[in-house]
């Protein structure tokens, strides 16, 4: 008996972990723009402390965003679809990359297919682990893509059920620093000009 309430209790965990990732997928689906404030917390091995810092993040369906840190700008990376900018304003350089480069995972998860529908998500993630704090249920992922495992080997989203909306999440790198960015004041479905997503080089050194 008491195997069987074990058993039928783990069910149902699964069950309302299915429920809370698929009705937030479902919601994703009819997100066709995102623009929103953060804050991004980055620990270190080597630092005692972490280091936080503000900043936006803006995509446009269906592969174009823009990632920038700092207020005023301190790193700012950007995809006009085609094109991964990255660019570091205190040395005033800009790289370029493909969108699809493993390099671009960590900036274009949340606009990517990833998270566009269930089967992209469970074909791109395993779950490994959840729980809820406070109402909000957090996920512990595993990529399934190699090349992104090389880069990002864990994944971990705090979703709001009764919103469905991703309220953070955080990357853990190969060199187990983690990268945690908590989202704020998100608008969804507005327009957003192109001019947005094609950086100014103008006085960069372009790698």
């Amino acid at each position: 008996m008491r195997a069987f309430i074990i058993q039928s209790l783990l069910v149902s965990a699964a069950l309302a972990q299915d429920a809370v990732i698929d009705g937030w997928l479902e919601r994703q689906a009819t997100i066709t723009s995102l623009d929103a404030g953060f804050t991004q917390q980055r620990k270190l091995p080597s630092l005692k402390e972490p280091v936080t810092t503000p900043g936006r993040i803006s995509f446009a369906k269906p592969d174009k965003f823009r990632w920038q840190l700092g207020e005023p700008m301190q790193t700012l990376a950007v995809s006009d679809g085609i094109t991964l900018t990255l660019i570091e304003e205190s040395e005033k350089s800009a790289r370029q990359i493909s969108k699809d480069a493993p390099q671009a995972a960590r900036f274009s998860l949340l606009s990517g297919k990833a998270f566009e529908s269930k089967e992209a998500f469970y074909g791109s993630f395993e779950i490994i682990e959840s729980r809820v704090t406070a109402g909000i249920h957090q996920f512990t992922l595993k990529p399934k893509d190699r090349r992104m495992r090389s880069n990002v080997p864990w994944v971990f989203i705090d979703i709001d059920p009764v919103k469905k909306e991703l309220r953070a999440m955080e990357l853990e790198m190969q060199d187990k620093s983690r990268v945690r960015t908590v989202f704020e004041n998100p608008r969804f479905n507005t327009k957003l000009p192109d001019s947005f997503f094609k950086p100014d080089l103008t006085g960069y050194k372009v790698k």
